[in-house]
């Protein structure tokens, strides 16, 4: 393993513990490893800004977070066991490539800062992917909705036939849905996007680092502004977002339940082309739906 950012002169780990305490690390680092070398960049040019660094330096930095973010997307960098984690990975690669310069770059920061931006960046991203996707399924549902609105089919309760509703007021049900998914998911897209760069471990740090710039730099909508409650908002955030996912997940599951009950023969409502079933090893005349039965597992 390359040296531990923390590791204190004269002293070994043991190996065990150390692989207990972050043996998987590496792994789900891989989700953030790219945010990570996008926030190291900005906060080497805020270092650069107040003088730590010189205009030489930041440029060998930013050349070399650009040659590993495309090394990490081709898979000539492999983020593996050799390193604790994404961030132990960036500062021994950058030593490796520039010496001093590298090892600069974690002047003014903590991992916990770094964690924490980096968590942020890959949220909002997903977050604005599935409010793009709610979005789109309550398009495609609303249109349906309009086109089958005097198509008649039984309204359910208990899986009985109570009432005479149509295919129409079924679609509009899924959109408006969908509608609040995509709400929800931009709601806690503009909660967590708040910059915690500069926070260091819940206490700042005793440099005049330009925060309001390097939030602008990672197109942050805000500053958040307390040391502390950027250390306390760990867990908080990613909860609000999956609450959001879950509240998608959840419609699209109901959805798919319905699906795969109106594509069978006792129903008979929906009929889906023959390329998106599969067949059976021993009953041909089988189309399985197993693309709509899976969600609901």
């Amino acid at each position: 393993m390359s040296d531990l950012l923390w590791q204190k002169p004269g002293v070994t780990v043991d190996a065990r513990i150390q692989k207990f305490l972050a043996g998987d690390d590496v792994v789900l680092d891989r989700e953030f490893f790219l945010h990570d070398i996008t926030a190291s960049k900005a906060h080497a040019e805020g270092l650069q800004r107040i003088g730590i660094l010189s205009a030489d330096e930041l440029s060998g930095l930013q050349r070399e977070l650009d040659v590993l973010a495309a090394d990490f997307g081709s898979g000539a960098f492999v983020l593996d066991e050799r390193y604790e984690d994404c961030h132990s990975a960036i500062e021994s690669r950058l030593t490796e490539r520039l010496g001093d310069a590298g090892r600069k770059i974690h002047t003014g920061r903590s991992r916990n800062d770094q964690i924490l931006v980096a968590t942020r960046l890959w949220l909002k991203e997903k977050l604005a992917r599935v409010a793009q996707l709610s979005s789109q399924v309550a398009a495609v549902a609303l249109d349906r909705a309009q086109a089958e609105k005097h198509l008649p089919i039984p309204g359910y309760t208990h899986i009985q036939r109570a009432v005479v509703s149509s295919a129409g007021m079924w679609w509009a049900g899924w959109a408006e849905a969908f509608i609040d998914n995509a709400t929800r998911a931009a709601d806690t897209h503009r909660l967590v996007d708040a910059n915690p760069l500069g926070t260091a471990a819940g206490y700042g740090v005793n440099l005049p680092l330009d925060r309001d710039h390097a939030t602008d730099l990672l197109g942050f909508a805000r500053l958040q502004v307390s040391p502390t409650y950027a250390q306390l908002s760990r867990g908080k955030f990613e909860m609000a977002a999956l609450e959001a996912l879950g509240g998608a997940t959840l419609d699209l599951r109901r959805l798919a339940w319905d699906l795969s009950l109106f594509t069978s023969a006792e129903f008979g409502f929906v009929a889906l082309p023959a390329q998106y079933t599969t067949g059976s090893s021993i009953m041909p005349n089988k189309r399985n739906p197993d693309v709509i039965e899976l969600p609901v597992v």
